[in-house]
């Protein structure tokens, strides 16, 4: 059994989050999580706040939503942009940078904290009770003061993080930071796309508690015209409704949890 296990207090050797993100991307996205979850295999989903159908997800998907903070738009046909107004987040489009690590680089930490609780903040004007955070294209795992800034604003919120970071090349354990810092942590994160089945994916999980990221959509015209990877997007939304949360349990064992158990249970 693992510390998280524990204080969890499940039973289970092994337990896992699937997480379906980019709410708010296209209608598709939107429809595409509300089947996923519909199917009950997926428990939570994280809203973009800062996407054009951020408001039709919250009316879709419902207002328990984790949050994707967002510092960079990688879709080149979708542009997204600062809530404030913060010159150093501006890539030449005038929006948000494409690259993750040109937007980390020029990043003020000042102006990323104030965008942060602002995208916080538009969220909950929407109707959104946040169940956690989540570093969208994993910006602030490529600056240590950018990680800072998120676990500032963690804190502020008593939100629990998503949190499987490295610091590309660095020494520096991420993971060990948030830790000492006092936030719970999951043992390992996965970003799944098609290739392997789910149900081998999660087969092979190791002990502990996984998060598994899906990005799930249907077929629409919406999500082919702007999404590069609009076909996984699609293949993924089946896989996960041909499963049931019982085949999960019941063939492997494994104990499925939210982060709204998480963030109910204080740890």
């Amino acid at each position: 059994m693992t510390e998280s296990l524990d204080r969890l207090g499940i039973t289970t050797s092994r337990a896992v989050l699937i997480s379906a993100s980019d709410a708010g991307l296209t209608y598709g996205v939107n429809e595409g999580i509300r089947l996923a979850r519909a199917s009950g295999v997926v428990g939570d989903a994280s809203l973009l706040v800062v996407a054009p159908f951020a408001r039709e997800a919250v009316a879709r998907l419902g207002t328990q939503l984790g949050i994707q903070l967002a510092l960079s738009a990688e879709h080149e046909l979708l542009e997204m942009r600062p809530v404030t107004y913060s010159p150093s987040l501006l890539g030449g489009r005038g929006g948000f940078p494409i690259d993750a690590s040109d937007a980390a680089e020029h990043a003020d930490p000042d102006e990323v904290y104030r965008e942060f609780v602002a995208q916080i903040e538009r969220a909950k004007t929407l109707g959104v009770t946040p169940t956690f955070l989540a570093s969208h294209d994993d910006v602030v795992a490529r600056h240590l003061a950018l990680f800072d800034v998120f676990l500032d604003v963690a804190e502020e919120y008593a939100l629990p993080i998503r949190h499987g970071y490295n610091f590309g090349s660095s020494s520096l354990d991420a993971t060990a930071i948030a830790r000492r810092r006092g936030h719970f942590v999951v043992d390992h994160t996965v970003n799944w796309t098609p290739g392997l089945p789910l149900l081998d994916l999660l087969d092979g999980l190791p002990e502990g508690i996984s998060e598994v990221i899906v990005h799930p959509a249907v077929d629409s015209p919406d999500v082919v015209a702007v999404l590069s990877d609009s076909a996984a997007r699609t293949a993924a939304l089946g896989e996960l409704v041909a499963l049931t949360p019982a085949e999960i349990a019941e063939k492997l064992g494994i104990t499925a949890l939210t982060w709204s158990q998480i963030s109910a249970s204080r740890i």
